[in-house]
């Protein structure tokens, strides 16, 4: 279709033409659309157009990455297979990629690991391999896998430490690093910020690095006194909302958020308990945050107007329930991303008999689901073995249109 097009060269508006081209549902199509001619190319390459075309026609995540790798090793990327809808995309990403530790600075005495990854970027950091020094601040790296770019991102400095009360590094048990959505919806905007939490047994002060001006800031503060699962950050389940960071208990109906409007703390009443790490914070609509609870048959929703967000558990409001697969049992695994939560299930019955072996015979395979937030649709993504967690979401544009992140 594309090439008898280009041959005719009809004489559309561009508008048109545009309209035209959305209507191609497959990315493989647009690909040799793209190739017919230059006026295509031009038009196709666009990248107002490519976000058109993101938004109509392709899921955007993509698989999922594995947390820590060392030296010898890879980060682990598990491309969704068929039949998810994101499989074709997944395919043609898996051939562009590398996820090799050749493209990262080798060390011997440090091991990377997967601390976030949002707009297609990856952030890494590098401890230790044989850590006797516990509270020290990690190196950490802004990761580009499909374009095998890399941005070092210094230390936070002493004296900012120290002006936050942190000027021992034992005094700091732990330092969260993450990254921040992007705020613009350029694709050419290769800038970015990244976010860590310093945490101690009392406070937790936030600290923010751009890429722009290449400086640490201190940008909030509060204290945790209240919020004890804080100052382990396996204990809490982070997410981003409605221009808001979320962390939530692990086991109690609560949650700290960080408004980034008003670089400001507080602690938010969730409306009932759940399983243990069975609630998720999601967006469901703009100015409007969802919590997804996981029961141990169903899947609720519910949500809450932003930005005047209560304390209270009251006027969280009950939206919807998903029946689940009674035969696998379910928890939450990786974050939220481009209107996706995921859902780890294994099967009940594999999971049984390896539990009554005493864990001798070979461990069950975990299924990876995709919960498109605006429905509720749950897909299977992959499968692997239990005994590797991948534990983020990748969404991205898949080649030739993905553009350089950083």
């Amino acid at each position: 279709m594309a090439s008898a097009a280009a041959a005719k060269q009809p004489d559309l508006p561009v508008d048109l033409m545009e309209e035209i081209l959305l209507h191609l549902n497959d990315v493989a199509d647009l690909i040799r659309a793209s190739a017919a001619c230059t006026s295509f190319h031009r038009l196709i390459s666009d990248g107002r157009f490519i976000r058109r075309f993101k938004s109509l026609h392709c899921p955007p995540v993509l698989g999922l990455l594995a947390g820590t790798y060392g030296r010898d090793e890879e980060i682990y990327f598990y491309p969704a297979k068929p039949p998810h809808r994101s499989a074709p995309a997944a395919r043609a990403f898996a051939r562009a990629v590398d996820f090799s530790v050749t493209s990262l600075p080798e060390d011997p005495t440090h091991y990377w690991c997967v601390r976030d990854v949002r707009d297609g970027r990856v952030l890494l950091s590098r401890r230790f391999a044989r850590a006797t020094i516990l509270f020290v601040f990690e190196h950490l790296m802004v990761y580009d896998p499909l374009h095998r770019r890399q941005v070092q991102i210094p230390p936070i400095p002493h004296d900012l430490l120290a002006a936050a009360g942190h000027g021992d590094d034992r005094c700091c048990q732990e330092f969260d690093p993450f990254l921040v959505p992007a705020a613009t919806s350029d694709e050419d905007d290769l800038s970015f910020q990244v976010m860590c939490n310093a945490l101690s047994e009392h406070k937790v002060e936030t600290f923010l690095y751009s890429s722009v001006t290449m400086e640490w800031r201190r940008v909030a503060s509060s204290s945790i006194a209240s919020f004890k699962s804080m100052e382990i950050p396996c204990l809490v389940k982070r997410s981003y909302a409605c221009g808001c960071f979320y962390w939530v208990d692990y086991c109690e109906a609560v949650m700290l958020m960080l408004d980034m409007r008003k670089m400001k703390f507080s602690i938010v009443n969730l409306p009932t308990r759940s399983k243990p790490g069975g609630r998720v914070i999601v967006e469901v609509m703009e100015n409007r945050v969802g919590l997804l609870i996981l029961s141990e048959y169903t899947l609720d929703l519910y949500s809450k107007s932003l930005p005047d967000i209560s304390i209270s558990a009251k006027d969280w409001r009950h939206d919807h329930t998903t029946r689940l697969f009674d035969n696998y049992q379910w928890s939450f695994t990786g974050g939220v991303v481009e209107g996706y939560a995921l859902l780890y299930g294994v099967l009940r019955d594999e999971y049984r008999v390896w539990v009554e072996s005493d864990r001798k015979k070979e461990k069950p395979n975990a299924h990876c689901f995709t919960v498109e937030l605006e429905t509720l649709l749950i897909e299977e993504l992959c499968v692997f073995k239990l005994d590797v967690r991948p534990d983020f979401l990748y969404a991205r544009f898949p080649p030739p249109f993905a553009t350089p992140s950083i």
